[in-house]
């Protein structure tokens, strides 16, 4: 295999390492938000003088239909919505569990090679292998952790994971880097029409506003949205 093909492989690997992290952080931080932009929605109202339990039950048939909520009371704390969206939806919903799909020829041989890999490093990190006479209680801690987070990301096939811990153990990588390439390609688009999503929120809006004025202009756009108030 030419050196180009590993350069293209390293960069495209660094890519998709960046994008993960990047949704992750995102992620965080729309779900560290809710909290903040629930009681900063709670309050805007209440410095108007409007019930947000009041405002709600008017409003119940406009947010079961957003919602899709079945018929029952709707309370105070209603989720947040994605801005701009033509059907509204629940903040909750767009972090779901993936539906099992078929996998392509490269997705089973690149996974085939990881299961390899994560073989060869649970040689080296495996429980089994833990010496108290010779692995003090950092190594001891390292392999432990090393363990756990490759059984993981081969699990949730991040192999970026094992690629890092495989390098650390001076453990051989697997060389089929344009399957690799592609692979890697094909999950970077998807993840950052992921992290578009998750920017493309009220939580996030809310989280990048840096003064009380731009919170509320969220506020309001979030409130014409779900019940059609210019307030």
């Amino acid at each position: 295999m030419g050196v180009s093909h590993k350069l293209k492989w390293k960069k495209t690997l660094n890519v998709y390492k960046f994008l993960k992290e990047e949704l992750a952080i995102t992620r965080s931080m729309n779900e560290a938000t809710a909290s903040d932009f629930q009681a900063h929605y709670e309050n805007f109202l209440q410095e108007r003088n409007i019930d947000l339990t009041q405002l709600n039950q008017q409003n119940q048939e406009r947010i079961r239909e957003a919602y899709g909520i079945e018929e029952e009371e709707i309370s105070g704390d209603v989720p947040i919505v994605d801005v701009g969206a033509t059907d509204l939806m629940l903040r909750s919903k767009t972090i779901e569990k993936p539906e099992e799909v078929q996998l392509s020829e490269d997705e089973i041989v690149i996974h085939n090679s990881f299961s390899k890999l994560f073989k060869n490093i649970a040689l080296k990190v495996h429980p089994d292998k833990i010496d108290p006479l010779k692995h003090d209680f950092d190594q001891r801690r390292k392999m432990n952790e090393d363990f756990k987070r490759a059984n993981r990301a081969l699990k949730e096939r991040e192999y970026f994971i094992l690629i890092e811990i495989a390098e650390r153990l001076d453990i051989p990588l697997p060389k089929n880097y344009d399957q690799q390439t592609r692979w890697m390609k094909s999950e970077a688009d998807k993840i950052n029409m992921q992290i578009i999503n998750e920017k493309n929120t009220y939580n996030y809006a809310f989280a990048e506003a840096e003064t009380d004025d731009q919170r509320d202009q969220v506020i309001r756009k979030f409130i014409k949205q779900l019940f059609g108030i210019d307030l």
